[in-house]
């Protein structure tokens, strides 16, 4: 099929893309037109209606064109050029224990002690939320938030059904929509053996390979707003996590990746304030929750933007930036699936032209010096916290008109004082929650006077006595911080410290979570501090929190590490 053939419309009215969707999903899906038709793609065209008076609106303001073109234009040549190096999680791929049949190859043991360890690891998962929180008179009480899944499929069979299996088992996740990219296989809802009765799935097959495009086309059809976008490659083992996350802030766009990756992102933050400039990139497909708002506008973007059929494939390399916010990036170790059947792209991204003005120009909240949620907890029970950022401000980086090559631009940030590689594998903040007492986060900066670190759980709990290891002597612990706690991350209420030791203490078993042996592993005294806290009258000691929270009371004179929590018998 020619590309006339698939959108004869394309490039003849500033708004020809919404006529390349349909004539897509008429030539490639029929199933999805129908869907997109009867009333699930109504959204998407009262959002074309509404794009020519949003592009009058940024008409007024095109002499920030020309910066943002530049912009942009960069980032996707510096996405394209320094693209990340494979990374495995290496407690995701452990060997496997006890004798096999002689006849399995090398190849054979190693898939078997995969798909056994990944079992061992989806099993192991349940979600806080209940599916009775997610029913339509609860969701008017609760403030939560069903969501669409997106789930691409490619030759990876056996992978896309693990992802979805697992997905599914969420109860936020309310529907699941697969698109099949392998003309090669056509899949079926019956393919996919659920449990879980509460989600609807629908299958899609397309007849060519429209990579990540079928992303948005996908989102544009979902009957939620808001959308969970997973590729078939990698598997977020942190979904409540995420999650929970994702319903502070919903407006924004939710990733999460590895601690090397989230690196290289901070490199491909771009900030110009004079300009109303501030973007950057994230990857989507290793669990992302995304605003179907968000998807809708992009499309009437593209709408604007005429972009051949190639660079129309790799539109994760634009909707992030083109978003001109900043994502809402978690730090955390990934599990790999089926990685066999890549595909790399190969476009020349000096080719593309920018001129659109139809770029959202007021910064989201929070800014990006408001976040404090890092990394999830290993167990998927709770979020890391600190107001303590390793990496330069996006704003350190100033984008100026004199800069012709994106390669000055990462050149200024790589002047900046920051962790070099080796440092943040090894104390990266998801160190800190890990359950692994030879693994700790080091602050990098040196802590000052209001700084702190602490925890978001996703169930509120009671919490009355915390046990906190280091690697480093914490003798004066006590003295330098204050425990604090809050019901939203917003209003703290200072808990008084009743008792310390500096020696581990035993706790009662909660919801069978076992606590780590610390006896056994041989730390010093000075390092383990446990603390028994009142943040409430004995009338109200139950009363859950959401946070808790560690602020320096005076300046420090060297950066810290964290290696483990444990509270009333949470390990982490």
């Amino acid at each position: 099929m020619t590309r006339a053939e698939i959108y004869p419309n394309f490039g003849k009215t500033h708004l020809n893309f919404w006529d390349f969707i349909h004539s897509v999903l008429e030539s490639l899906c029929p199933k999805a037109l129908a869907m997109f038709e009867k009333g699930q793609g109504n959204d998407l065209f009262r959002y074309k209606r509404s794009a020519i008076s949003y592009h009058r609106l940024f008409n007024r303001r095109s002499n920030h064109r020309f910066t943002l073109i530049i912009l942009l234009i960069g980032a996707v040549i510096l996405i394209i050029i320094i693209k990340p190096q494979s990374y495995s999680d290496p407690r995701a791929l452990p060997e496997l224990s006890g004798s096999l049949d002689s006849d399995f190859s090398t190849t054979d043991l190693s898939q078997l002690a995969w798909k056994i360890n990944l079992n061992k690891k989806i099993n192991s998962r349940t979600s806080f939320y209940k599916h009775e929180h997610f029913t339509k008179d609860a969701l008017k009480r609760n403030n939560l938030i069903p969501v669409t899944a997106i789930v691409l499929g490619w030759k990876r069979t056996e992978s896309l059904k693990v992802v979805v299996n697992y997905i599914s088992k969420y109860p936020y996740i309310k529907e699941i929509l697969i698109w099949n990219n392998n003309n090669g296989t056509k899949l079926n809802v019956e393919d996919f053996k659920l449990d879980n009765m509460n989600v609807v799935l629908n299958v899609f097959n397309s007849d060519e390979n429209l990579h990540d495009l079928s992303k948005y086309i996908t989102c544009s059809m979902a009957e939620y707003d808001y959308c969970y976008f997973q590729d078939d490659d990698w598997l977020n083992l942190y979904m409540d996590s995420t999650y929970t996350n994702f319903l502070r802030n919903p407006s924004l766009i939710h990733s999460n990746t590895m601690p090397l990756i989230h690196l290289e992102h901070r490199r491909w933050m771009f900030s110009n304030a004079d300009k109303n400039l501030h973007t950057g990139f994230t990857w989507l497909g290793c669990g992302s929750f995304i605003p179907r708002a968000k998807v809708q506008k992009f499309m009437s973007q593209l709408g604007y933007i005429s972009l051949p059929k190639d660079h129309l494939k790799v539109a994760d390399m634009y909707f992030s930036l083109w978003s001109n916010q900043y994502p809402y990036q978690l730090s955390n170790p990934l599990t790999p699936l089926d990685q066999d059947h890549g595909w790399s792209s190969g476009i020349d991204h000096w080719s593309v032209v920018y001129n659109s003005d139809m770029f959202e120009r007021v910064e989201e909240t929070p800014y990006y010096h408001d976040r404090y949620v890092r990394a999830p907890c290993i167990n998927d029970k709770c979020l890391f916290i600190t107001n303590i950022d390793p990496f330069p401000h996006p704003s350190s980086v100033h984008y100026a008109n004199n800069i012709t090559n994106v390669h000055e631009q990462e050149a200024k940030f790589n002047a900046l004082d920051f962790p070099s590689n080796e440092f943040w594998e090894k104390h990266s903040y998801h160190n800190a929650v890990d359950l692994d007492l030879t693994t700790c986060w080091n602050s990098f900066k040196i802590p000052k006077k209001g700084d702190y670190f602490g925890l978001q759980f996703v169930e509120p709990k009671s919490y009355n006595k915390v046990t906190i290891v280091s690697s480093k002597d914490i003798s004066n612990f006590d003295a330098s911080f204050t425990v604090e706690i809050s019901s939203d991350g917003y209003n703290w209420k200072i808990c008084e410290k009743l008792e310390s030791s500096y020696e581990a203490q035993d706790y009662d078993s909660i919801d069978n979570i076992v606590a780590m042996d610390l006896d056994s592993a041989d730390i010093p005294k000075s390092n383990i501090i446990t603390m028994d806290f009142k943040c409430f009258e004995e009338e109200n000691k139950n009363n859950p929190v959401s946070f808790i929270k560690f602020q320096a009371t005076r300046d420090f004179i060297e950066p810290f590490e964290i290696c483990s929590f444990i509270l009333d018998g949470l390990s982490i």
